[in-house]
Formats: structure tokens, C-alpha cells, sequence
């Protein structure tokens, strides 16, 4: 049996992320979630309680649930629910970066800004990005010049130029953008506010 190439699958196209990546939850839905949540932690927490919540316990009609030791096995399984989330944001933010979102893009889905996203995960978002221009850009505007290029290091963009005037400047050693069309907005601005060469100031 032989394969025809044409036929297989393009997997670059299908790994490029989509956007917008997800839909915002209907209340049904989110009822149903809490449901699920509440049973799941619920069952760990019998797990844990020192209560008999067996179904063939002595006194299956007294609320078990409702005791305030039950209570605190419920916490304390609600606690270790939350300490099972935190490595999965960390595990599913850096895989999405590394497969070509932004950080934008991460900080919108855990409803952060994206430099608490970017604080709370560095380097998720990496170089080898293979749905993203790397290239570095050159531009010649207002009579100086600029140069946006990738820091990988970062997981974002920065910019240097030389204006008109002669001045330089840079994005700064602590800033970098999600995009390149973002640094280019702010390189441009410097240009253009230092258009006036040296020789025409007064």
C-alpha cells in the first residue's frame, strides 16, 4: 500500500496557534464545571477525612459532609488541588509560548497584563519560534535610522536607533515588546521627535 504525499496531513498549518484560541465559557458551563470541580475535590477530601463516608457506613443518614473536621479535609484538598494547578500553568504557558503565542496572548488567557505574564513565566515565550519573524528590521525614517530586532533571551523585541539630531537611544535594558510592529511604533516615535538635524537647531 503506498501513500500519496499530497494527501498527508500539513502539520505545520495545523500546529500554527489560532485566533482567537478559545471561547469565553456560558454560565451553563460554568455551572457544570463547578459541579465537577466540587465532586472531584469532594471525593479526595472522604479520601482524606477521618470520617466513614463509605456507602455502607453505620450511620448513613447523618451528614458526614457537614462536620466541621469534614470541612477542613475539604479545605486541605482543596489545597492540594491548587498546588497540583501551579505547575500545570507553568507546563501549558511554555508550551504555548514555544509553539508561537505571545505574551499578549498567555496574560489574556490567565487574565493577567502580559508583563505579569511575562514575570510570572520568563522565557515562555522562545526563540525558536517557528510562527513568528525573527529577522532583524531596519527602517530609515525622519532622517535617522532604526534597527527592531529579537531578543530570544527576552522572548520579545527591542529597538535602537540614531535620529536626525544625532541623538541615540535604545528600548532600555528592561523592556521589550511582544511584537515587532510594537517596536517599531516606539523607534519611529524617537525618530520623529529628534527629526530636526543638529545643523537646523537653533
Amino acid at each position: 500500500m503506498t501513500t500519496n504525499e499530497d494527501d498527508a496531513p500539513d502539520y505545520e498549518a495545523f500546529m500554527a496557534p489560532r485566533d482567537p484560541a478559545w471561547a469565553e465559557p456560558t454560565q451553563e458551563q460554568l455551572t457544570a464545571f463547578r459541579k465537577q470541580l466540587r465532586a472531584t475535590v469532594a471525593t479526595l477530601a472522604d479520601e482524606l477525612s477521618v470520617r466513614d463516608t463509605s456507602p455502607g457506613r453505620p450511620d448513613p443518614d447523618l451528614p458526614v459532609r457537614s462536620t466541621p473536621d469534614w470541612q477542613l479535609a475539604m479545605l486541605r484538598a482543596l489545597r492540594i488541588a491548587r498546588d497540583e494547578v501551579e505547575p500545570m500553568t507553568e507546563q501549558y504557558a511554555r508550551g504555548a509560548g514555544g509553539g508561537g503565542v505571545n505574551y499578549p496572548q498567555i496574560g489574556d488567557a490567565w487574565g493577567v497584563s502580559r508583563q505579569a505574564a511575562r514575570k510570572k513565566w520568563p522565557g515562555a515565550v522562545v526563540a525558536i519560534n517557528p510562527h513568528a519573524n525573527k529577522e532583524p528590521i531596519e527602517v530609515e525614517a525622519f532622517g535617522g535610522s532604526a534597527r527592531v530586532a529579537w531578543h530570544p533571551e527576552d522572548g520579545g523585541w527591542w529597538w535602537i536607533g540614531q535620529a536626525a539630531n544625532g541623538r541615540q537611544a535604545d528600548a532600555g535594558d528592561e523592556v521589550t515588546y511582544d511584537t515587532s510592529e510594537e517596536a517599531l511604533a516606539h523607534a519611529g516615535a524617537f525618530l520623529s521627535a529628534n527629526s530636526t538635524p543638529k545643523e537646523t537647531q537653533s
